[in-house]
């Protein structure tokens, strides 16, 4: 009986030490965890390395909680590190705090400041202006904002003189083929522009020829970091989860920079008098010697108007039919009543879907192929007012995740939403030729390819054009009639044909005129 007794007592102790061994190794695995409360007291113990490390692990574990990017590019901007990462993480905090949780209102201010060490001082005063009307004077004092905007007016606060390519070439990740595409792009990006080949060319002026050259320098660049960008995409694909928003984030910030060089080799264009993004093949015979037509591709529309008359005269697209393939958008709310177009403060283009089994519908702002695009627009969007938009993604007409899109964008990132027909005058002493021209459609919003393709078999032999106006408006025009007359007959014809928006507009060059000017200046040529 005693034998049992001492035998039962030697097996309740053997249990309750296996128990609270179990209990030890439960707590020291829970420990190896990351801890929110431990990222949160190295941070406010300015213990930004330790914060850094924390957050990021959380973000293994929550890849999409806003709150733990805000604090990752913050820490970052606090040890003046990788402003690219910075400005990344920032800007998905932003975009997610929409719709998953609220973040500080200084996450603006910090933007700025990635920004402004990435040598981006533009859109760092933007970010600065949109903070300070955000959360007031008094706070953006405390911030020194105003000593900041002027650093980035004077083209001051780039750490170490950097661009991306300093700190693409300084981060480190544990994937080899990452780690060899960014050094790639940090060979690209860093090579200084005056060592680029220079075209040679013949028989034009040397200024025009300096500033071809000039804007070559910056196109090669974009194109190769383009093409480097791809092959990053494909790489980054391989990679295990808990390193692929890293992998994104560098992506944007290369996107963002090959922007930055495309948009620099097309100003030089540009202010040199030449239209940007102009192939070869586009180039067609003059129609007369003061002008010369070109096509180009438009991959994003986007337009803030100013003038309260032309704000009136857009309207709102409701349920249209999206171009094919992927498309960005930017959603500023749902509303249970119609909005009138003023409400959107002459942002073009405008649409709005109904949702079913409800009456409110939702509205969206801006068509873009690219996200570098759509991101550039969100900001002035937010800065009009609309500080609850943000992008959405649409492909063949059907909601896709922002992930999904940016697999999507490796091909319809190429193809043009709509291209259109622009005019450069090459002799400014000529007349521009006068000519009248029937109007098929108007719309702020593209037609299908499919409507597309239809109105150009219309057109025939007569000639088929776009054209993209100052405010953003896409007109279809077919032919060029001498006469009023024979420009109103063919309208007819179309009216009788179902086409009951056909009218006759008149043209000076690449200038609408109206129409009875045009008969005036007719008449007096007679």
């Amino acid at each position: 009986m005693k034998f049992k007794i001492r035998h039962c007592i030697v097996c309740l102790f053997i249990i309750i030490f296996i128990d609270l061994s179990c209990i030890d190794l439960y707590s020291q695995d829970a420990i190896q965890k990351p801890s929110r409360q431990a990222a949160m007291d190295a941070f406010s113990k300015a213990d930004y390395e330790t914060a850094l490390k924390e957050f990021n692990a959380l973000l293994q574990y929550y890849s999409r909680d806003p709150l733990y990017k805000y604090y990752s590019g913050v820490c970052l901007v606090k040890m003046s590190r990788y402003p690219g990462d910075a400005t990344a993480y920032l800007q998905d905090a932003i975009n997610g705090s929409l719709d998953i949780k609220s973040i500080p209102d200084d996450v603006w201010f910090y933007l700025g400041r990635s920004q402004q060490m990435a040598g981006r001082f533009h859109d760092a005063v933007q970010s600065y202006e949109y903070f300070s009307d955000k959360a007031g004077r008094k706070s953006s004092r405390s911030y020194s904002v105003d000593t900041y905007i002027k650093e980035c007016n004077e083209g001051r606060g780039r750490i170490n003189g950097s661009e991306y390519q300093n700190e693409v070439a300084a981060a480190k990740t544990t994937s080899d083929s990452i780690s060899t595409l960014q050094s790639t792009a940090a060979v690209i990006a860093a090579v200084p522009a005056a060592v680029k080949p220079q075209p040679q060319k013949e028989d034009l002026p040397q200024e025009y020829d300096n500033k071809l050259s000039e804007s070559m320098k910056y196109q090669v660049k974009a194109d190769s970091l383009n093409t480097l960008i791809s092959e990053y995409k494909k790489a980054a694909e391989e990679l295990p989860p808990s390193q692929k928003d890293a992998a994104k984030s560098r992506i944007r910030e290369m996107e963002l920079l090959a922007a930055q060089y495309q948009k620099t080799a097309d100003d030089i264009l540009s202010k040199a008098g030449v239209q940007p993004s102009v192939k070869k093949e586009d180039v067609v015979p003059p129609t007369s010697p003061s002008e010369l037509k070109v096509s180009r591709d438009i991959f994003s529309l986007f337009n803030v108007q100013t003038d309260p008359v032309l704000i009136g005269q857009h309207g709102i697209s409701v349920d249209p039919e999206l171009p094919a393939g992927l498309i960005y958008r930017i959603q500023i709310g749902v509303f249970s009543k119609p909005l009138d177009p003023a409400f959107f403060k002459g942002i073009t283009p405008v649409a709005g879907f109904k949702i079913q089994g409800s009456n409110s519908t939702r509205y969206f702002v801006g068509l873009f192929r690219r996200m570098t695009d759509a991101n550039k627009a969100l900001l002035t969007v937010k800065q009009a007012g609309f500080k609850d938009s943000f992008i959405t993604a649409v492909s063949d007409g059907k909601a896709v995740s922002i992930d999904r899109a940016s697999i999507l964008e490796n091909e319809w990132g190429q193809k043009p939403l709509v291209i259109i027909a622009a005019r450069q005058k090459t002799e400014g002493t000529a007349p521009a030729t006068l000519n009248f021209r029937v109007e098929i459609s108007r719309s702020d919003i593209p037609v299908t390819s499919e409507v597309s393709e239809t109105y150009k078999k219309m057109a025939g032999n007569r000639g088929f054009e776009i054209f993209l106006t100052e405010d953003g408006t896409l007109v279809y025009l077919i032919g060029k009639f001498i006469t009023f007359e024979s420009a109103s007959e063919y309208t007819d014809l179309l009216k009788r044909n179902g086409y009951q928006k056909s009218k006759v507009v008149a043209y000076l060059g690449s200038k609408e005129i109206p129409v009875e000017t045009a008969k005036q200046l007719f008449e007096k040529q007679k």
